[in-house]
């Protein structure tokens, strides 16, 4: 299991740059450090890290992080900056997929040149819920959300004003990342912070809009294959305590005696 955690370092809480791998007993097997391996690269690039990465603050947000086992690497999601690719074994980050009108694109040349060059469609931005759908793209909730955390008068990036969900096909080595499937429901619901989408085996995707309709609303949208909607559920809620995160549970190996 991954686990994404907070930690103290004497007297200071650190914020949500810690990825923990563990097992059902909870031993710790490995650990990355987000905060490591991203200065680590700015410095490689030869870049001031220092309005960057700020420990005393929630900069990076990890908000999901899954294992992908056809290349062993692992993929993390910065609700502030980008979507992360790392190498499994060694934690190098292997290329950043984000807004490019954001403070880490736009300051930062060292992150700039792992970016990877968006030919189609929109870009990440505040994303949740990071997958691998059946096809093999990657598969995200694109929030449409400026940062919230960004240094005072760094670009914070876009806010659309509408949430999607987005699919990327990468090309590692042509270094591009292109929207290949979008599903924006009009661009009439914005679920601006938490929420996710995922993709059953058989093509439905299951979307939860955590905080739409003002943060008053949890929606839980279900679409079959071809993109028709099969249900659309609607509860009262406050932030996201009613529908953070929302997986579908295949049950069709189910057998009632």
């Amino acid at each position: 299991m991954l686990a994404e955690v907070d930690t103290l370092v004497g007297d200071m809480k650190v914020l949500e740059t810690l990825l923990a791998e563990i097992d059902t007993d909870g031993h710790v097997l490995k650990q990355w450090d987000m905060a490591a391996i991203v200065r680590a690269a700015m410095l490689a690039g030869g870049d001031d890290l220092s309005g960057f990465v700020r420990d005393d603050a929630d900069w990076f947000h990890m908000n999901s992080a899954i294992y992908n086992p056809a290349d062993d690497s692992l993929i993390v999601s910065s609700r502030e900056n980008f979507v992360v690719k790392l190498d499994y074994g060694s934690g190098r980050i292997r290329w950043l997929l984000g807004d490019p009108s954001k403070y880490w694109y736009v300051r930062y040349p060292s992150l700039r040149a792992l970016a990877l060059t968006l030919t189609s469609g929109k870009a990440p931005v505040g994303q949740h819920s990071v997958s691998i759908a059946p096809d093999g793209n990657l598969m995200l909730f694109n929030n449409g959300t400026a940062s919230f955390n960004q240094p005072p008068g760094t670009p914070p990036g876009t806010n659309p004003g509408f949430s999607a969900v987005s699919k990327y096909a990468i090309d590692e080595v042509a270094r591009t990342a292109a929207e290949v499937w979008t599903y924006e429901h009009n661009r009439d619901i914005w679920s601006d912070i938490c929420s996710s989408v995922y993709q059953t085996r058989q093509g439905g995707y299951l979307i939860d809009y955590a905080t739409a309709y003002g943060r008053t609303r949890a929606k839980l949208l279900g679409l079959d294959a071809n993109g028709n909607v099969a249900f659309d559920y609607e509860y009262p809620s406050e932030l996201c305590n009613t529908a953070w995160n929302a997986v579908p549970i295949d049950f069709g190996g189910l057998v009632l005696d």
